[in-house]
């Protein structure tokens, strides 16, 4: 019997298509004789599904719209048709197997993945350690598009910083997918922590550490996380007082006429967050016009074809994003101490005595 899982793989890939077999009616026989099981074999192409090829060869494989192997003691017809090249033997079913597992990779590849530890799951594109294992993933599946390539994924991580030699590839022949399982070297878990905290983390001290920080980082910013997603919407947004923050006045007791009552009292800040747009612009005068007309002549055109490198020209030793972000700098900087405590004082008036008209004279 042939070998049944090579012949379970070309059966899940041909959907019940024949197999032809050209020019070799001595090897047809032998296939059909070792009872192939869930294939069929049959002389010709037409309405196969797989070819091989002893005969004719320019006919068949230059015409060929399936994958194929050529059987031939020539190996340079493989080159030449860019497949597998058998030699003809006195054949058995081992040799059978054989010629049916050249077959198999003849079959394109579907699809690759790559299986990396669930932690790294969260890490940007841009991490050092994601970006090298892309880098290498583009280099070695661009010579990818067959099975039989895909002995090339077991060199993946090798001479790779941050990544085990040591990996798992689990190819799938009958539905041409590939996996293949990587694992980070022992001691990247903490540097990639350094990298995205932006601080050194190198053991489980500096890890609490950094954790309880980031912890209390992220309650504060809680707080005023829904006033700047107010602001950046509506353009104004309020930070509510929380129960700490409140600081309470003792009890007083109020006397109005005949009746008696007590008075609570209690203060908190609140904070009130304004979006205001800001615009700046640099208008750089460069030389005499001939000059000027034709730098911004190819800086109109750059900025067309690529708008990100146009803002990184360099005009007078500054590029012009550099330039225009500090005119918008200036301007946010541009309003005076005694000005935002007056504007301050406005808002907690306007807050405390529920007065909601306001006249605005700017000198």
């Amino acid at each position: 019997m042939l070998d049944s899982e090579i012949c379970k793989d070309l059966s899940a890939r041909l959907c019940g298509a024949p197999i032809g077999v050209c020019g070799d009616g001595e090897l047809l026989a032998a296939l059909c004789a070792c009872g192939a099981e869930n294939l069929v074999f049959k002389e010709g192409a037409e309405g196969c599904g797989a070819l091989i090829i002893a005969g004719n060869m320019a006919e068949f494989a230059e015409n060929a719209a399936v994958p194929f192997i050529i059987v031939a003691q020539s190996g340079e017809y493989g080159e030449r048709y860019g497949c597998a090249c058998v030699q003809p033997v006195e054949w058995n079913e081992e040799k059978l197997s054989r010629l049916l597992y050249a077959l198999a990779g003849e079959f394109p590849v579907r699809t690759v993945g790559i299986d990396i530890p669930e932690w790294m799951c969260f890490l940007p594109a841009e991490n050092s350690a994601v970006a090298e294992l892309l880098e290498r993933v583009r280099a070695v599946c661009a010579g990818i598009s067959k099975n039989k390539h895909l002995s090339a994924l077991g060199e993946l991580t090798a001479g790779t910083q941050y990544w085990s030699e040591v990996l798992r590839v689990e190819a799938d022949f009958s539905s041409g997918t590939a996996k293949v399982v990587c694992q980070a070297k022992d001691g990247i878990f903490f540097d990639m922590l350094s990298e995205i905290a932006g601080d050194k983390i190198d053991g489980e001290y500096s890890l609490m550490r950094y954790v309880r920080s980031a912890a209390e980082a992220k309650r504060g910013y809680g707080k005023v996380r829904d006033a700047l997603e107010c602001a950046r919407v509506n353009g104004y947004g309020i930070v509510s007082p929380a129960e700490e923050d409140l600081s309470y006045e003792p009890p007083q007791v109020v006397k109005n006429g005949s009746s008696v009552g007590i008075k609570l009292r209690a203060s908190a800040p609140t904070y009130h967050v304004i979006r205001v747009d800001v615009s700046g612009e640099v208008s750089p005068i460069m030389g005499d016009s001939s000059q000027s007309e034709s730098l911004v002549k190819n800086m109109m055109s750059g900025f067309e074809n690529n708008p990100e490198e146009t803002w990184n020209t360099d005009v007078f030793g500054k590029s012009l994003r550099t330039m225009v972000q500090e005119g918008l700098t200036a301007k946010v900087s541009s309003i005076q101490d005694e000005t935002r405590s007056k504007l301050r004082k406005a808002i907690t008036r306007m807050a405390n005595e529920g007065k909601g008209g306001v006249i605005c004279i700017i000198l």
